[in-house]
């Protein structure tokens, strides 16, 4: 609790939890995925071979695919590509646009993502924003 002009002010409305590790952030509501992109089975769709299940381009009914991988590829398809409203701390975007360059790298067709500084979250942030 804070207390301002001897009035309890509670941050509870400033502090949330995040949606992918739960830990407490000071970051606002965004549009992003129900999960972030999984290091773990982002390995698993590159030792099946990701340019054959994977992508636009990929056929799986030309790939013999064991049931409950193919179901595991669907739920993690469908995660990643629904986008909702929540919060996330920044220490998970910064892991998740880490894994994205490294298994999607960057098209020229991407969108650039700024952060405007609201000068105090290099306070809350130190070891992101420096």
């Amino acid at each position: 609790m804070l207390f301002i002009n001897r009035k309890c002010v509670t941050m509870k409305n400033k502090i949330n939890n995040c949606a992918w590790c739960g830990r407490p952030t000071m970051m606002p509501k965004m549009q992003v995925a129900e999960m972030p992109i999984m290091e773990w089975m982002e390995r698993k769709i590159d030792k099946a071979g990701r340019v054959r299940i994977w992508g636009e381009k990929s056929d799986w009914s030309r790939v013999k695919l064991d049931p409950a991988f193919e179901a595991e590829l669907l739920l993690y398809d469908n995660v990643l590509s629904t986008i909702t409203n929540k919060t996330v701390c920044a220490n998970c975007m910064v892991e998740d646009e880490r894994l994205y360059q490294k298994y999607y790298g960057r098209d020229l067709d991407d969108v650039e993502v700024d952060v405007e500084d609201d000068g105090g979250s290099d306070d809350i942030f130190p070891d992101i924003f420096k």
